[in-house]
């Protein structure tokens, strides 16, 4: 399998929607209806990493009676699979009922495929248990496919965490971003930063550019690939550091290219305001606010302030059924005033063509079709 097809196979490019025509029909007749979404149960985090676009967190959680009633309203208008994400780190998820396994457990009893993003990292001081230790066996094995982070590589622990996966089961597949580390200790949400523009008046304690960490990231990263044999394993700059973005991404493919290119493949979704914003209704975003947003890319814009924020709310979770009751519009009044940094542009690109009136392409044949 060739890096594209990987890319095709285990990442949102777009290419998914046509696998979904009754959706996409939908939205040219302004009805739309829903695919996959994500749901941000906590935003938990037990790293503090320089590129984190939510690194401001307050603590929320998404109560069991919100992710009930928000899938209820979804799953009447055909939805197919979740995605928990963060925001934090959703094995660490824990409300007075339920636990990460809970949660797990009430969305694949709705027939539904689960995709999970986490760090899998431990948290000690998370009732004294390590993350991992915390998801049962049969829960990971109702997981479509697992996506580890591996954020610890830059951390104190040095390691990635893997639980045992049945890949008969649950695809097994990594990430890793290259980044600068400055380390700020007066910086209030975490303590480092990646970009100059957010060092603002602080001076760094520390510098640890990427180029520094390279080589031992390559050895680290060889070694987790030829250890755990993981599907995939996808290399992306930082969106957060544009101007290293070109050079960044040649740096990954000579990595991607020593340790198997038949795995590892980079990544890069050039962000750009689209005209219009569509994605949402396809694949919606419930954060641990409990508001809806139109993709997980609208923390990366500057006036968002590293967190999901007011303006790019399309409603509460209790009011989503309304939203796909009324006649389908551009989810962002004004993508190109408040979307500059959207990585989704192609996608929405895609679908504003259907809007427009194109035919709709033959299914794409690949593998994880619902999740778009």
């Amino acid at each position: 399998m060739h890096t594209v097809e990987l890319a095709d196979t285990f990442t949102s490019r777009g290419n998914k929607f046509w696998n979904h025509p009754e959706a996409v029909e939908g939205l040219r007749n302004g009805k739309p209806r829903p695919v996959v979404s994500h749901i941000m149960l906590t935003d938990t985090c037990q790293h503090s990493c320089a590129f984190c676009s939510v690194q401001t967190r307050v603590g929320n959680t998404l109560a069991p009676n919100t992710i009930r009633g928000y899938l209820d309203q979804l799953c009447r208008l055909g939805l197919k699979a979740v995605i928990l994400s963060g925001g934090g780190n959703p094995i660490l998820y824990k409300s007075e009922e339920w636990d990460f396994n809970s949660a797990v457990d009430y969305i694949h009893d709705q027939g539904l495929e689960i995709g999970v993003i986490t760090n899998g990292m431990p948290l000690v001081d998370y009732d004294g248990r390590l993350s991992w230790k915390t998801a049962k066996p049969e829960t990971l094995d109702k997981c479509t496919w697992i996506r580890i982070s591996m954020s610890g590589l830059d951390h104190k622990e040095g390691l990635v965490y893997v639980p045992d996966i049945d890949p008969d089961k649950t695809t097994l597949g990594f990430s890793y971003v290259a980044h600068d580390i400055y380390e700020v200790p007066e910086e209030p949400n975490h303590g480092k930063v990646s970009t100059l523009d957010d060092l603002g008046k602080w001076k760094p304690q520390s510098v640890r550019t990427f180029e520094q960490r390279r080589a031992l990231l390559t050895s680290q990263l060889t070694h987790i690939v030829q250890r755990y044999g993981p599907r995939y394993v996808r290399l992306l700059p930082n969106c957060l550091e544009p101007e290293k973005i070109d050079k960044r991404c040649k740096q990954l493919q000579e990595m991607a290219d020593m340790i198997d290119p038949s795995v590892v493949f980079v990544q890069h979704k050039p962000p750009a305001a689209p005209p219009n914003c569509w994605l949402g209704y396809m694949h919606p975003v419930l954060n641990s606010d409990g508001f809806c947003y139109p993709c997980d890319s609208c923390v990366l814009n500057k006036a968002a302030g590293h967190k999901f924020a007011e303006p790019w709310r399309m409603c509460r979770w209790d009011e989503i059924s309304e939203l796909y009751s009324n006649p389908a519009r551009s989810l962002i009044k004004d993508p190109k005033k408040i979307c500059p940094q959207c990585v989704f542009t192609k996608s929405n690109l895609l679908l504003q063509s259907v809007v427009d009136g194109a035919p709709i392409p033959p299914p794409f044949e690949t593998e994880h079709v619902n999740f778009i």
